[in-house]
């Protein structure tokens, strides 16, 4: 077949306002840095994203309210040390992977998984001290300014569940927030905030040597190779020999009689430490049910809330059970108690709204999905929300949300892309047959095709309205055009640039093939 040559323009959409800079100081360093994106961005990127991106690891952790007010007041004592002044916020996540990030501007979060590694505060005051010149440093900024993707917020998520857990339940698309907290730093971003976060610790009165045995354990715990780690903290912030030499350097310019915090760090974490073995047996069940060992699920999940009954993530786990037997009166039950536990976590609220629309209780399924997506934009809620408005027949707000469903690259995306094509495709069918016009390299008028939706395409009828008439032709298209499917058609009719630039084409009808 002869070439087909067409010209494209490509709109770009940009979400986050870009200002270059020139060099200006850091306030941690004293260096000059080259920044692509002001303090105006890292304020918006980390406001917007946090508590998604929370929401999408497993939602903050809930069952002991005094954790978090410990960690948030650790934290705040280290900030206030801080050369940069943000507002700084400290939240502890339920996930037992061990991890811990920061969003520019300040916000950090660190899982329940790293909390029950720690030995003392002072441990902790070397994990949060860390983040806390990742975000005073620009290190996230920095790394935009380099070549990274500017991105727009986390906001589209599809519930996945996989044997990871709930810290896993959202699946993210390339979003800015997930690059900045999994992507990992540089050797240099790295001993910056092991140095100038051992240097906040001293500042607030910590013992600096808590860093030191920190890193030890991270090195010690790398060369051995937990995978939990590995897919956790190590996997953005690698320790190595190295850093634990600079630390020991480091501490001995600090004062060596600060605070290790051992007994108090442990009455803080009590709990947690109490209840450990229930997240490990919840870990373990989430594997078991992947491997189709229900049996070996419900037997350790019900061990775990033997051992902390207020775990919402293990009611909802019973929930998941009980729904994929089509019990879902059952199901419901369990999840009622996981909202009761946690009326603050988007996956109990998505499922629980799930069941409601099965039992046909629509205004509790829409109340769920609408108060979910103020925690975390969710294709399953999009979807369910895009079904129950075509239920009452509002069609057009029924598009939008399958719309938005769509976008998400998952089985529930392709469900949504279906739903909106049986609504919308013979309204607009030009928004998912795109049609090109232009000569062959033999001078011949021709069409391009392109399917951009998931499903084939048939039927396809198309206008055209040929030079200097105001007469359109029909033109049918035999065939099938598969999905995402590129197809050119020749009409073996000659003519010259200007004739073939003077015709206009539109989509007169298309469908979707069974």
């Amino acid at each position: 077949m002869s070439a087909f040559k067409f010209f494209r323009v490509v709109a770009i959409v940009t979400v986050a306002t870009v200002s270059v800079s020139a060099c200006s100081t850091n306030p941690v360093t004293g260096k000059s840095d080259l920044l692509l994106v002001d303090e105006s961005w890292e304020l918006n990127v980390g406001k917007q994203n946090y508590l998604p991106l929370r929401q999408s690891q497993g939602g903050d952790y809930v069952v002991d309210p005094g954790v978090a007010q410990y960690v948030r007041n650790v934290g705040n004592r280290l900030a206030a040390k801080s050369d940069r002044k943000l507002p700084y916020e400290f939240n502890v996540i339920n996930d037992s992977v061990p991890n811990a990030w920061a969003l520019p501007g300040g916000k950090i979060s660190i899982n329940r998984g790293l909390l029950v590694e720690l030995k003392n505060e002072a441990e902790l005051a070397a994990v949060l001290g860390h983040e806390i010149v990742h975000a005073a440093a620009k290190h996230g900024a920095r790394g935009q300014s380099r070549g990274v993707l500017l991105q727009g917020a986390v906001v589209a998520a599809t519930l996945a569940g996989n044997h990871n857990g709930y810290g896993q339940a959202a699946q993210f698309g390339a979003g800015l927030a997930a690059q900045l907290t999994n992507s990992k730093y540089g050797r240099n971003a790295e001993l910056e905030s092991d140095f100038y976060g051992m240097q906040y610790m001293a500042r607030a009165g910590y013992n600096p040597q808590g860093a030191v045995d920190l890193q030890r354990t991270f090195l010690r715990l790398s060369e051995g190779r937990r995978s939990d780690f590995i897919s956790g903290l190590f996997a953005s912030h690698p320790p190595s020999q190295e850093r634990v030499e600079k630390n020991i350097a480091t501490a001995k310019s600090l004062p060596v009689n600060g605070d290790l915090g051992a007994a108090r760090y442990q009455a803080a974490m009590r709990r947690l430490q109490k209840t450990k073995a229930a997240y490990d047996l919840f870990d373990d069940a989430q594997k078991d049910l992947q491997n189709k060992n229900t049996a070996a699920a419900l037997s350790k999940v019900n061990r775990a809330i033997q051992i902390e009954p207020q775990e919402g993530h293990f009611h909802s786990f019973l929930g998941d059970i009980e729904r994929s037997k089509g019990n879902n009166r059952a199901a419901r039950k369990y999840y009622d108690k996981a909202v009761s536990l946690n009326k603050s976590f988007y996956y109990y609220r998505v499922r629980r709204a799930q069941v409601n629309q099965l039992l046909g209780s629509d205004a509790r399924a829409k109340s769920d999905y609408e108060y979910s997506m103020t925690l975390l934009p969710s294709a399953e809620a999009q979807f369910g929300l895009g079904t129950l408005e075509k239920k009452s027949g509002n069609i057009e707000k029924a598009k939008q949300y399958y719309a938005q469903a769509a976008q998400s690259n998952s089985p529930t995306g392709k469900k949504a892309m279906d739903a909106l094509l049986s609504l919308d495709l013979s309204d607009n069918p030009q928004n998912y047959l795109l049609v090109n016009r232009g000569l062959t390299e033999a001078g011949t008028f021709a069409f391009q095709l392109i399917n951009k939706t998931s499903r084939p395409l048939t039927g396809i009828t198309l206008g055209v309205q040929g030079v200097g008439s105001n007469n359109s032709t029909r033109q049918s298209i035999g065939g099938t055009l598969a999905a995402g499917e590129s197809k050119i058609i020749d009409t073996g009719r000659r003519m010259t640039k200007a004739q073939a630039d003077a015709i206009r084409v539109v989509v007169l009808d298309v469908k979707v093939k069974n």
